[in-house]
């Protein structure tokens, strides 16, 4: 899979390359203009919020299960998590990201472009069919919604956890 057809992400596409990613990749599939804009979407998001937290982003949602799934992927995330170099290191998270934010939208037929590409829909929906559906959170919504994302935090705050000693004032 490319990345994009413009040349600001040349090296981007040189990384994918040189790891034979595109070659042997289950996610050729993936239509190049979806993939720029996806790549778009999650350049702009952490561009805005900083890519510190792509990694738990990507490790504690429904992404992981699709990373762990994929030999390809699995692999790019632990060489990443082990590098030194931080610009090359989110230049594989965010390929990472924008894989998995390019089937999701493919499967979900988010935008139409299920509609326009259905055999790629079928493949995304293939990758994502061990995944339950009704207990999935997409990882598409953190960027989509990002307030939702926090919503969610704070929801969690307020479910009942351990009962802690009640402070009694007189």
């Amino acid at each position: 899979m490319s990345l994009s057809d413009d040349s600001a992400n040349d090296a981007a596409q040189a990384a994918v390359a040189d790891r034979g990613f595109e070659e042997t990749s289950t996610f050729r599939f993936v239509p190049r203009e979806l993939a720029a804009k996806c790549r778009k979407l999650v350049e702009s998001y952490h561009a805005m919020h900083g890519f510190g937290r792509l990694p738990d982003m990507l490790w504690h949602s429904g992404a992981r299960d699709i990373i762990e799934c994929d030999r390809d992927l699995m692999q790019i995330f632990k060489r990443a998590s082990r590098s030194r170099n931080a610009k090359r290191a989110d230049e594989s998270f965010m390929l990472i990201a924008t894989v998995i934010v390019s089937v999701e939208t493919l499967a979900r037929d988010f935008a139409g472009w299920g509609k326009r590409f259905p055999a790629a829909k079928r493949e995304a929906e293939e990758i994502l069919v061990d995944f339950p559906q009704r207990q999935r959170v997409w990882f598409m919504d953190k960027y989509l919604y990002p307030s939702l994302e926090m919503q969610r935090d704070l929801v969690g705050t307020l479910t009942p956890g351990t009962p802690e000693k009640a402070v009694v004032r007189n």
